[in-house]
């Protein structure tokens, strides 16, 4: 008995799963029409299509199943936006207003799908009926405006420090989050769901590439005080910047896969270097620490996802998702850091400050009396020998032709200068530069 309900218990589990079954073949030639694709034995799509770049196009089957729920096919990766969608020898549209490329369909015959390759063989899907897919859709969007607008609200914070401190930092930080969170966006795929067309989110990665890279620059050099620990980074980082900046124009002229590669290339070996100069410095103070351990998280997860995707490689399965979460860690931990580097400057400037003040004094302190005495002016010098000469206020301001008060002036610049208290001091000073 036990061993026939496992076997009813197994057909039902394996019946539901084959309900998302989605099978794909790849058309190497690029020739083959909706006709041509009936014919061909597809193969069970087990995981992505992830394969190096080729120009080639990949078909898709859903096969016919007797329900009567509408499913949903999504294509998740911002870049698709155009697929061919075959049912009964008939087109079907695309959703609008949708983040990803998804098409609705019911089952009642195979559906197909075709979809050209553009920047990568890179085609991340989805399948499952609409009511799924929906309250899946509604979670996620849920998850994004809780992450954009706390990111909203570490950029306000930074940019309010920025004006309080007028500490640069901050205000590089908090740009180096804005674009952070813009590339986020354009991944997420916001663009596609406000119906912006593809040149305009092409200028827009591009621009987004560019400003990323110039405030990574910005930020790691005030942060970790490039400029007096590796000077030549700021040349090397103004070529690789430069170098990004004609690629990125390249990829917007024409839309070519390498283009777009190696801006990905320069942009994150950019980073790499930034992140590999605070290992060198790791011991120097706690908040570069932080930033080694910190930056790590967002990188590689990036670098898997915008460069080795590209050449068909991936270590681990990064998503938008798995990127937000490691941008969420790095906005808290960094912003902490920011601050907390902040006031250990702004101590140790303090201390320098007390250092400089405590060498002049004892400089000063260290003047012999003849050279205090030629920081006097020439009235001075004239009060300072008739004071020598044991002579009264109103005795130096008869043979002056001042008045008392003006002598008394006088006088008291003079104890300031030479830093005494009396006459007695003045005629032993005078005594000594006279020897």
């Amino acid at each position: 008995m036990k061993f026939k309900m496992l076997l009813i218990s197994l057909f039902f589990t394996g019946s539901i799963l084959s309900q998302s079954d989605v099978f794909y073949f790849k058309d190497a030639s690029n020739d083959l029409t909706y006709e041509d694709i009936l014919e061909k034995n597809f193969t069970l799509l087990t995981s992505q299509v992830l394969e190096k770049y080729a120009d080639q196009t990949y078909w898709f089957k859903v096969p016919s199943h007797d329900t009567d729920s509408k499913y949903i096919f999504k294509i998740i990766y911002d870049r698709i936006n155009q697929a061919e969608v075959y049912q009964n020898f008939k087109r079907i549209d695309k959703l609008p207003n949708e983040r990803y490329l998804s098409y609705s369909f019911l089952r009642n015959h195979d559906t197909y799908i075709k979809v050209k390759s553009r920047f990568n063989a890179y085609i991340p899907i989805e399948f499952d009926t609409e009511e799924i897919l929906t309250s899946r859709d509604k979670e996620q969007l849920i998850f994004n405006g809780f992450y954009y607008g706390f990111a909203l609200l570490i950029i306000i914070y930074n940019l309010c420090y920025y004006f309080v401190f007028k500490d640069d930092t901050f205000f590089h930080y908090s740009m180096l989050l804005f674009n952070i969170t813009l590339a986020v966006f354009t991944m997420d795929g916001m663009l596609n769901f406000f119906n912006i067309n593809e040149s305009a989110i092409t200028m827009v990665i591009v621009l987004n590439y560019i400003f990323l890279a110039f405030f990574s620059y910005k930020f790691a050099y005030n942060y970790l005080l490039l400029d007096i620990h590796y000077p030549k980074i700021k040349t090397i980082s103004y070529a690789l910047i430069f170098s990004l900046i004609i690629f990125g124009i390249l990829f917007i002229v024409d839309e070519n896969f390498y283009y777009i590669l190696t801006v990905n290339i320069l942009l994150f070996s950019l980073l790499f270097i930034f992140w590999f100069s605070s290992i060198l410095l790791f011991h120097k103070n706690v908040y570069t620490k932080i930033l080694t351990f910190a930056y790590v998280i967002f990188l590689f997860s990036a670098i898997d996802f915008y460069i080795l995707k590209f050449l068909g490689i991936s270590f681990i399965d990064i998503n938008s998702t798995n990127i937000k979460i490691g941008a969420f860690l790095e906005m808290i931990i960094l912003s902490v850091a920011v601050l907390y580097r902040m006031n250990t400057l702004k101590e140790e400037n303090i201390y320098m400050r007390n250092e400089i003040i405590r060498f002049s004094t004892e400089t000063i302190s260290r003047t012999s009396p003849r050279d205090k005495i030629e920081t006097l002016s020439s009235r001075e010098r004239e009060i300072f020998n008739l004071l020598a000469l044991l002579k009264t206020n109103k005795e130096i301001a008869n043979e002056l032709n001042v008045s008392i008060n003006t002598v008394k002036f006088h006088i008291k610049n003079i104890y300031e200068k030479l830093e005494i208290k009396s006459r007695k001091e003045v005629y032993t000073i005078a005594e000594n530069t006279t020897k």
